[in-house]
């Protein structure tokens, strides 16, 4: 698949994400360092309680509705593999190659932060290298690292 019909596809399911999610009802939340959420939440779940964010990054499309399957970045706070994190505390976004010699390429974003009991957040994104890197680039211009 040519990397420009990658992105379209990318941005279309974002879009329809996002429709879907001006749907569901708002509130806010309370601004906590690190709260681990159930690993059985869904988005549709999370957003229905703490308010529509104002990005959503699809990490796994066929996961699309898990939340360890997106990033959702809010004014204040960011969700990464279930976890909340205040914005200002994440330092870096890059990607990796994980892949070990039994298995296909397997990439991750890492997400380093200034929390010194969890200074990365690692979340699975597949085995495209294309797609993690412009993940990893637009999660950095939208959170403005760098």
């Amino acid at each position: 698949m040519p990397p420009s019909t990658l992105g379209i596809f990318v941005v279309a399911i974002l879009v329809v994400l996002g429709g879907f999610m001006l749907f569901i009802k708002h509130k806010s939340s309370g601004s906590e360092c690190i709260n681990t959420q159930s690993s059985d939440a869904t988005v549709d779940d999370y957003v229905a309680s703490h308010g529509e964010p104002e990005a959503v990054f699809v990490l796994d499309i066929t996961r699309s509705n898990e939340l360890n399957a997106v990033v959702l970045v809010y004014e204040h706070e960011i969700v990464i593999e279930g976890t909340l994190i205040e914005r200002d505390k994440i330092a870096d976004v890059s990607f990796y190659n994980a892949q070990n010699p039994y298995l296909d390429k397997e990439y991750h974003l890492v997400f380093t932060t200034t929390i010194p009991d969890k200074p990365t957040i690692e979340a699975h994104i597949g085995n495209d290298a294309q797609y993690a890197k412009d993940i990893a680039t637009q999660l950095a211009k939208h959170l403005h690292i760098g």
